[in-house]
Order: structure tokens, then sequence, then C-alpha cells
């Protein structure tokens, strides 16, 4: 399992740090980072994106208009200031203690391990997953820094001073959509969706796309080819089923080659490890849906040159996930309310691209698409039965009838892993809950790292470890 990118910053030193990352002091900052560039830069100001670990010089005003710009660190002499972002996709943490006034800011919640105790606070996990609400995370002391955030601690003459301000949240303006013709609506959203397709790839001339069955992977797919680029899409395949034959259908028809990747059962198992490092949740659904994706890039099966585009993000704009039988309302709630969620769930940060050394991409979660579903009126998603009506509506000038319109299958239930994958679990833990086998990946890979092992972690011993806990507890 690879180490990652990471940065703390914080105003005691943290010792246990020091043989896993490169420092600076910043007068009376510490900052600690392993793989960020750009942080050699004047003192004056640096906004690290915290997506790639970049810094750059900073070059506009903290305290504006809401935004989406992505999340960074601005590091001045003697202030850091976090910037979270309004869909708040890559998360901040934040610990502090009181007393002592001591505080740290980072981007790998297993690093608690390590900071708490640095800052005079201890690390205890309980016996199960504690009950989290909003920013809290499963780590005691530890929160989630929110969206749409200032969060800014700086050393004045009466020591370290912290105050935060919220912007108003940009998500209140979507409860009364706009669109209504389902037409319209669809092809205002496949070319905000083109737009994203061809910024996500810059001057790349070839792509991959992460292809089911479905309409979402499929449209990102029909765009990136019908944009020129070589796409070579991959198809997962399980042990439990296979969308080979959907896939293959549209590349035909679009002109992109299909790989067809197979991963057996151990494959996906040991990938949970993996995802409970990137995601810092123990969800069942969240680890879930990730799991194809870093079980994709745990492989390597697709090449690190080529950037990757996936349809992740469209079930939440395009009320995939709402079934056919709610109201307007509810469905427009709903919509607000899941794009809401992920504020909190980590499900699209970028943590494991970061970590893998690719580029991936979700072009469904540009703000331009986002915005363009996020307008389009319930009674065009759903509707005589069918969810994302209007995108389908739209596709069916671009594929076969057959392919706009084929029966929605979500990207964890595509070829039967969510079944097959719960089938094993049972197997192996009896009748518990799966979070309670991803709770103990997350105590295994706290305790490796709080004895130091970050650059050592192995999904097989973790995994093992974390069985035997669930054995040893067994009444």
């Amino acid at each position: 399992m690879p180490t990652g990118s990471w940065v703390v910053v914080s105003n005691a030193p943290i010792s246990s740090l020091n043989g896993l990352a490169a420092s600076i002091r910043l007068g009376g900052l510490h900052v600690y980072h392993r793989n960020a560039t750009g942080l050699d830069g004047p003192a004056l100001g640096l906004d690290l994106d915290v997506r790639s670990v970049t810094a750059t010089p900073a070059d506009d005003l903290l305290y504006s208009a809401p935004s989406t710009r992505p999340t960074f660190i601005r590091l001045e002499e003697d202030a850091a200031t976090v910037v979270t972002s309004m869909l708040n996709e890559d998360q901040v943490y934040y610990a502090a203690e009181r007393v002592t006034g001591r505080f740290a800011y980072f981007t790998d919640l297993f690093l608690s391990a390590l900071v708490l105790p640095a800052l005079g606070l201890a690390v205890d996990l309980g016996p199960t997953p504690r009950r989290t609400v909003g920013n809290e995370t499963l780590v005691p002391g530890v929160e989630r820094l929110g969206y749409g955030l200032v969060h800014e601690s700086r050393h004045t003459r009466r020591g370290w001073i912290t105050k935060e301000v919220r912007s108003a949240d940009l998500l209140g303006r979507y409860h009364r959509p706009t669109r209504h013709s389902p037409l319209a609506a669809g092809r205002h959203q496949l070319e905000a969706l083109a737009s994203a397709v061809d910024s996500s790839l810059g001057d790349s001339t070839s792509c991959a796309t992460l292809l089911s069955g479905g309409i979402d992977s499929g449209t990102v797919t029909m765009l990136a080819a019908r944009r020129g680029r070589a796409v070579t899409a991959y198809s997962v395949g399980t042990p439990w089923g296979d969308e080979f034959a959907d896939a293959a259908q549209l590349c035909r028809h679009v002109g992109a080659e299909l790989r067809r990747l197979r991963f057996d059962e151990d494959d996906f198992v040991l990938s949970l490890p993996d995802a409970v490092r990137w995601l810092g949740v123990v969800s069942a659904e969240t680890v879930e849906v990730a799991l194809t994706m870093v079980t994709v890039q745990r492989l390597r099966a697709v090449p690190e040159d080529l950037p990757l585009l996936t349809g992740y993000g469209s079930d939440l704009i395009n009320a995939g996930v709402h079934g056919v039988d709610a109201t307007e309302a509810e469905i427009t709630a709903g919509v607000v309310r899941s794009v809401h969620d992920t504020r909190f769930s980590n499900e699209l940060n970028g943590r494991a691209e970061l970590a893998y050394r690719r580029k991936v991409h979700h072009p469904f979660w540009h703000w331009p698409v986002m915005k363009a579903a996020l307008e389009t009126a319930a009674s065009c998603k759903v509707r005589d039965g069918r969810e994302k009506y209007h995108l389908r509506t739209a596709m069916q000038e671009h594929v076969p009838y057959e392919v706009a319109w084929r029966r929605k299958v979500a990207v964890h239930h595509g070829g039967g892993l969510q079944g097959g994958l719960a089938r094993r679990i049972t197997r192996d833990i009896g009748e518990r809950p799966r979070e309670a086998l991803y709770f103990e990946h997350f105590r295994a890979l706290m305790d490796e790292t709080g004895r130091g092992g970050l650059d050592r972690l192995d999904p097989v011993r973790i995994h093992d470890s974390a069985l035997k806990a669930l054995s040893d507890n067994r009444h």
C-alpha cells in the first residue's frame, strides 16, 4: 500500500513525523509533508492545493464570495488558514488541545495516531465505531473541517488565535429547479459534460474510461470518443458476473477499444484496507461504491499514463438513487441532500489517485455539469417509471435506443459485486455487519501508523489482523 501524499501543519513539533516527512518552519508553525511540491517558496504566502498537494504563491483574498475553488491551505509566517470548497470533496482534519493551545491541521486521518500524542491528546477508538454526526470522525478529538469555511489560526501578541467564517451555501439556490423540458435539459447537461471531459483531459489525445453497462460511464465514454480522443474503455468483471456485453455494444458504436478486466474474490477483499485507508470511513455503502475503482488502482490494471474518466456522481445529481415513486418535491430535495451528504462522506476525494500517482477525473462532478443537473426539474429526471429520463432522452440522439434506455445498475452492483462480497464476508465473520470488519481494518491501520509503520502498510496483514480481532471478540 503506497504511503500517499499528505501535509501536517501544527504549532507543536511532531517528532514522530521526522523520519516520514520533509519539514519546514514558518515562524511558530511546523509544516511536515510527504510528496508535496512548491513548499520552498516565499514565507509571505503559499496556497497548498489539498487535492494535488501542490503549493503556489498566494494570489487572492481569503474572505470572499462563495466559490467552487478546490480546498487549499494558506501558509504564512505564523499563520495557517484552511479554505474549504463548497463541495468539500478533499478532507482537511483539525485537532486542538484547548488548555495548551496546541493544534494541527492534517490531510490524512490515520496520521491522528502520530499527531494527537504530540498535542497532548489520547488516541482511543473504543471497541466499536462511534456514531458520528456531521464533521465528526471515527477518531475522538479529530474533526473534518466543514464546507465553505475559512478556518484561520494566527499567532498574535496574545498567543494563538483561531477563528472561522462560513460562506453562504450554494446548494440553497437549487430547491426550485428552472429547466422543465427533458430533451433541452438533457442536451444542456451533455454540453456541459463535453466541456468537462475536455477540461479534464487537456492536451491528452488518449484516455481510459471505467465503463459499466450503464448510461453514466457510457455517456462519458461516448463524449470522449466523439471529442476525438483515442478511448480505451475498461470494464470490470467479478466472480459473480460482468457487464462485458453491454459495454462492448457501446464501444462498437462510438469506436472505443474495450479491455475486459477480470478480478477474483481476493482481489476485491484485499482492496478493502486500501478503500478504508483512502476514505477514512467505514460505511459499507461508501466503501463498496469505491471498491471497484480502488481495486483497479491497487492492481494497476490501467496504464498510469492514461487519464481515467468515470461516471461517478451522476446518480447523485440526476436522481438515480431516489426511486421512481417519489414525489417531485421529494426527488428535488433528495438530489440536493445527496450532494450535501458527499461533503461529509469523503467518497469523491482524490487521496487514492494521489497515492497511486494517476489522474482520475469525474466529469459529472464538475460544477457546470452539477449546476445543469440541479437546475433540472424532477419531472424531467424521473418520468414514465424511468430515472435519468432527461439524460437518456438526450443520449438517444447519439447511441442506440437500447443503450440509452438500459436499466440502471449501480457501480457496486454491476457484476454482482456487493452481493458476492457480502456473502464472502459473511463466511469470514458470520452474521456481523460488514462495518464491523471495515472498522477493524481502520483500527489496524491506526495501530500500525502509531507504531511508525506508515511506510509499510500491507493489505494482507491489515486484513488478517482485522479478521483475528473479530475472531478474538466473538462471543
